[in-house]
C-alpha cells in the first residue's frame, strides 16, 4: 500500500508539470502573433498623418483615438494583422464644421432660386389689346328706310352674370413641383477628399427615405495595411456618416 502511495506522487508532480507547460508555451505563441503596439501607433501616424493616443490592445483588437488637421476619430485595429476594422469621425474640426454646415444653406438658397423662378415662369400677365379707334362717319346719300327689323331676344340676367363670371375669371396657375435638393457627386468627392488624400476609385449613390447617401472610394499608396477608404456621406447635409476600410 505503501509503494502504491509514493509511486502515485512522482507521477502527479509529472502531471503538473506537463499542463503548466502547455498554458505556458500557449501564452507565448498567443504573444507572439500580437504586432507591438509601437509598431501600430507608427503605421497609423505614417498612414494618415496624424497622432494616436490611448492606444489599449483589448480582445486583441487594438483601440485608439486619432487627431487629424484639428478632428478626432476612433480607430479599431485587428493586433495580429495590422488591419484598420473601423476608423469612425468623433469630433469634426472646426473648419470641417463650418463645411458642413455651409453646404445645407447653399442647397436650400439655391432651392429657394429654382422655385421662384419656375412661380414667375407659371405666372402670366393678360394683356387686353386696345379697341380700334372708330373711323369718321361720312355723310351717306339718302335711302329708302329699311324695313323695321325685329330685336334680338336679350340673355336672361343670369345668363349674363354667368358669362361675365366665366370672363373674369383669371387663369389658374399650378403651383411649382416640389423639388428635393441633393449634394452633386463632386460635392461629395470634395467632402471626401478633405478627409484623405488620394485617388478616387467609384462614387455610387444609394437612395433612401431620408435622402439618400454616396460611397466614395478612396485609395492611397501605402507600402502595408488597407489602401482603400470608403466614406458615407449624408447627400443633403453632407454630414459624414462612416469611414471602412479595405485591403
Amino acid at each position: 500500500m505503501k509503494k502504491g502511495k509514493k509511486f502515485l506522487l512522482p507521477f502527479s508532480l509529472v502531471l503538473l508539470m506537463v499542463v503548466a507547460g502547455m498554458f505556458y508555451m500557449k501564452s507565448i505563441v498567443s504573444h507572439a502573433d500580437t504586432i507591438p503596439s509601437d509598431s501600430i501607433k507608427n503605421q497609423l501616424e505614417t498612414m494618415y498623418n496624424g497622432k494616436v493616443n490611448d492606444l489599449l490592445l483589448q480582445n486583441d483588437i487594438y483601440g485608439a483615438t486619432l487627431t487629424r488637421e484639428g478632428s478626432v476619430y476612433a480607430v479599431r485595429v485587428d493586433s495580429e494583422t495590422g488591419n484598420v476594422l473601423s476608423m469612425v469621425l468623433e469630433k469634426p474640426s472646426t473648419e470641417m464644421a463650418a463645411k458642413q454646415e455651409e453646404v445645407p444653406e447653399k442647397a436650400e438658397k439655391k432651392k429657394d432660386e429654382e422655385d421662384s423662378k419656375d412661380q414667375s415662369s407659371v405666372e402670366k400677365t393678360v394683356e387686353v389689346p386696345a379697341q380700334p379707334a372708330a373711323e369718321a362717319t361720312k355723310p351717306q346719300p339718302k335711302t329708302p328706310k329699311p324695313a323695321p327689323v325685329q330685336p334680338k331676344p336679350q340673355p336672361k340676367p343670369q345668363q349674363q352674370q354667368q358669362q361675365s363670371q366665366s370672363q373674369m375669371k383669371p387663369p389658374v396657375s399650378k403651383p411649382a413641383p416640389q423639388k428635393t435638393v441633393l449634394l452633386t457627386e463632386q460635392q461629395a468627392i470634395q467632402i471626401a477628399l478633405r478627409q484623405l488624400k488620394g485617388e478616387v476609385d467609384d462614387v455610387d449613390f444609394v437612395e433612401t427615405s431620408e435622402g439618400g447617401y454616396y460611397l466614395v472610394e478612396i485609395e492611397i499608396d501605402v507600402e502595408d495595411g488597407p489602401d482603400q477608404a470608403t466614406y458615407q456621406i449624408h447627400a443633403i447635409s453632407g454630414k459624414i456618416m462612416s469611414v471602412t476600410w479595405d485591403d
